[in-house]
């Protein structure tokens, strides 16, 4: 019978401790991370170095974050609302913001910049809590969360166009912001409209 060599309990070994880390890990289930905070950190090793690259994968990170949750609130609003004129509202926010995810999901990819694909944390518990809201409060309430956000997001996309140094996202960001103005002056009329009622 052969002896077997040093390179051959190398091998064994290593075949040992490959399986009993392989065991180990399937017990170590990791927590669903959140998909804003995977792409920052992808974008984050990326983009190291370059303070104009890590500033511009922030801006379509956070775009991105709004637009999908947009997106989502508008199924909501289609599903919940009360008034037909707020489930139009829905609809037409389904659209612009899937519309706009779109654009911008091309724009990272050419950028080759990671943003996230799924509704984030905070978009989520935002959601949860208006599909709990009261059905006869929800059209005030998730007019009121579409205006803030809307707001918002006119401001930050203002700032961005400024900031970023990439023809190709200020383009976005100055398409978008006229969009949002339009999004933002129609629930402002259908605040004023249901406040009269």
């Amino acid at each position: 019978m052969k002896k077997p060599t040093i390179f051959g309990k190398a091998i064994l070994s290593l075949g040992v401790l490959t399986l009993s880390l392989g065991t180990v890990s399937c017990k170590n289930e990791p927590k669903a991370e959140d998909p804003k905070e995977v792409a920052e950190d992808e974008n984050e090793a990326k983009f190291d170095n370059t303070k104009e690259a890590e500033k511009d994968a922030e801006i379509l990170v956070d775009a991105a974050d709004f637009d999908l949750e947009q997106r989502e609130l508008g199924k909501l609003a289609q599903s919940r609302g009360v008034s037909a004129a707020v489930k139009d509202l829905g609809k037409m926010m389904e659209k612009h913001h899937n519309e706009a995810f779109t654009q911008l999901s091309a724009l990272a990819k050419e950028k080759q910049i990671s943003i996230p694909t799924a509704i984030t944390e905070d978009g989520q518990k935002e959601y949860d809590r208006l599909s709990k809201v009261d059905v006869k409060n929800f059209d005030k309430e998730y007019l009121d969360r579409v205006y803030k956000e809307h707001h918002d997001a006119i401001d930050d996309f203002t700032q961005d166009a400024q900031a970023t140094k990439s023809v190709e996202i200020k383009a976005y960001l100055e398409s978008m912001i006229s969009t949002l103005k339009n999004h933002h002056d129609e629930v402002e009329k259908l605040q004023s409209t249901l406040v009269k009622k």
